[in-house]
Formats: structure tokens, sequence, C-alpha cells
């Protein structure tokens, strides 16, 4: 991978991090549209090279979240992560 596909994938997996990390345990969150907007959109700009070197562990991450998240997102903002999520799959 280039420096570029690097700095991607950085920014890619902070983001994805932070929205696991703020949900654990969260009783109550803020909007999340654009957090989990940005992720899906992020996640398909990555490069196919990319997407196959981090979807194994991508997936577990996304997981968390959605499990995390459960009683706190809406069935929108879940859908959008399970997308993701299922692309990780297709993409592997």
């Amino acid at each position: 991978m280039g420096e570029t596909q690097y700095r991607e994938l950085f920014l890619f997996a902070a983001k994805v991090g932070a929205l696991e990390g703020y949900l654990y345990e969260r009783q109550k969150v803020e909007p999340l549209a654009n957090w989990v907007g940005n992720i899906s959109r992020m996640y398909r700009e990555l490069s196919p090279a990319v997407k196959g070197e981090v979807n194994t562990v991508l997936a577990p991450v996304l997981e968390k979240a959605l499990e995390y998240g459960d009683r706190l997102l809406d069935a929108d903002l879940k859908e959008e992560l399970k997308a993701v999520l299922a692309a990780t799959a297709k993409d592997g």
C-alpha cells in the first residue's frame, strides 16, 4: 500500500473505533447520522486492496458498535452500519 492508502486506512479505522468506544456502555447518545454516514462513505471510497486488508478486523469492530448501540441507534443508522458490515463479507 502507498502512503495515501495508509492515511485513508488510518482515518477510517480511527472513525470506526471511535464510534465503537463512544457507544460502549453509553446510556444516551447525541445525533450520530453524520458519524455513521461518514463511516459508510469512507468505506465505499477505500480501494479494494485496503478493503481486503482491513475487512477481517473491521467486521468485529462494526459488530461491537452494533451491539453497544442496539438500544441507542435508530433503525436507519443500524441498517447503514449493517450494510457496511455486509460489504466487508462481500469485499473480503
